[in-house]
């Protein structure tokens, strides 16, 4: 992307395109986990940002060195593109749009917003946003001509999954947002806090193909069903199964996955579970 600042001037989605050589900033159902969505009649608009420092610029302030290696950026089509590498290629040069050209980044997201709003309302289906869908920037970053995205599009939930505790006070300003606390390995007292409140809940990655029942005493329930985690009841684990990625990783010795034979994980007898059949 060879341009300056005074060039960056956004005119249409179509001149964007041509000025950054992107296809898009952002999508609906671009990942099979997002279009799961589409069978409970939601179309949900998501933005992928090339995670941690990849780009140079850190978009996930508290990541640790293990989720950053099992990171879901690496999964997916993504974890096939070795050769090319144009996935990452693509979310590197968004990623640096965002922050060295914002005012004409942002012209461009809040375009493809509206036109995804508008055509999921024609089919008559909800829509929602998640606005950071491999980062975890502080979403009020997001503003256009000085209004940020929530009351832009006050009609609209917007949901986020983060590692920064600090974030959740933004949900007494925001009715339209909703946030999901992830486990870093790191922060174990910090879930168990939210937890023991009530009023949240924590996304933690499981090894193996089946969730456990309970964990540390708390309900899990299937985060792989949908995404849109404002649907999800508060005080629960949201347990995610851990994806492949790029590259190898052992698993029992990543404290950001949480291994099979944990003590404090209680799994379904396979005979209950035959019996319920």
């Amino acid at each position: 992307m060879n341009t300056t600042t005074s060039t960056m001037i956004f005119k249409s989605i179509s001149q964007a395109k041509k000025l950054t050589g992107l296809s898009y900033l952002g999508s609906v159902a671009s990942s099979s986990k997002i279009a799961k969505g589409l069978e409970y009649n939601e179309a949900t608009y998501i933005l992928y940002l090339a995670p941690a420092d990849m780009s140079g610029y850190n978009v996930c302030p508290m990541a640790s060195d293990e989720c950053k290696e099992a990171c879901l950026n690496e999964s997916g089509h993504n974890k096939i593109d070795v050769k090319k590498n144009n996935i990452n290629k693509a979310r590197i040069k968004k990623t640096k749009l965002f922050f060295e050209h914002r005012q004409f980044f942002m012209a461009w997201l809040v375009s493809e917003i509206e036109k995804a709003k508008y055509q999921a309302e024609s089919k008559g289906m909800r829509f929602s946003v998640r606005i950071n869908g491999t980062s975890d920037i502080e979403p009020t970053l997001f503003q256009h001509n000085g209004i940020v995205l929530f009351e832009l599009f006050d009609d609209v939930m917007f949901y986020d999954y983060t590692k920064v505790a600090k974030r959740f006070n933004l949900l007494q300003f925001y009715k339209n947002y909703d946030l999901t606390y992830s486990f870093s390995g790191h922060n174990m007292l910090q879930c168990l806090d939210l937890l023991s409140k009530g009023n949240g809940r924590v996304a933690m990655v499981f090894e193996g193909k089946v969730l456990p029942t309970s964990f540390m005493g708390y309900k899990v329930i299937d985060g792989d069903v949908y995404d849109m985690r404002y649907m999800d009841e508060q005080g629960v684990i949201v347990g995610l199964k851990f994806k492949k990625v790029r590259n190898k990783i052992d698993t029992s010795n990543n404290v950001f996955i949480i291994p099979m034979d944990s003590k404090f994980s209680v799994y379904e007898k396979q005979s209950e579970k035959i019996k319920s059949k």
